[in-house]
């Protein structure tokens, strides 16, 4: 975990003073969250908890930077909101144990990997919704950004049995391909 931490980390340090700007997928779909709380997970310095924690969700926030995390809690108390954080490798097995159910889950700009689909799922209660949006293929090609970050097209309809695929679309805006998918909890 050190290597991915320590360059998380390096990444938070250099950036502005500045809070991050929630993504247009979840701009667009956050009346379509279930009232309540919200997993936002590899949440980084807080593009989505922000957003969320405005709009009266119980946001508990998942990354494995602590200077990204640290950013976050400072951006949330000078807007005045509360988010919950947790330092937390989500490559590791068991990376959400103790977490609880949530009503909701976000993920923007992280794939995880194919066996935290199953993790996941258990804690997410049914009818709860799943929202992702990240780098797509094209991304790679376009950018040279690396192709192990980005996902196939359609790669994750059939991701998990308990999720049932409301939406899927890609886009492309400002120099960024991404994919963009809404889940529910069977």
């Amino acid at each position: 975990m050190s290597a991915a931490r320590d360059k998380w980390n390096a990444r938070y340090l250099s950036k502005g003073d500045r809070p991050p700007t929630a993504p247009s997928f979840l701009q667009k779909h956050i009346g379509s969250l279930k009232s309540g709380s919200v997993l936002d997970i590899a949440a980084g310095d807080g593009a989505a908890s922000l957003l969320l924690a405005r709009e009266g969700f119980a946001v508990t926030a998942l990354d494995i930077s602590e200077n990204g995390l640290e950013r976050l809690a400072t951006f949330a108390e000078e807007q005045g909101n509360q988010v919950a954080i947790q330092v937390c490798d989500l490559e590791q097995p068991g990376a959400l144990n103790g977490l609880g159910q949530f009503d909701n889950a976000v993920i923007t700009l992280y794939k995880p990997a194919p066996a935290f689909w199953s993790e996941l799922v258990e804690h997410i209660v049914p009818g709860g919704l799943v929202l992702l949006t990240t780098f797509n293929v094209e991304h790679h090609v376009q950018t040279g950004f690396s192709k192990r970050f980005c996902l196939e097209p359609g790669e994750l309809e059939g991701v998990h049995p308990a999720l049932e695929l409301i939406e899927y679309s890609s886009t492309a805006n400002d120099g960024n391909w991404m994919d963009h998918y809404l889940f529910r909890r069977r």
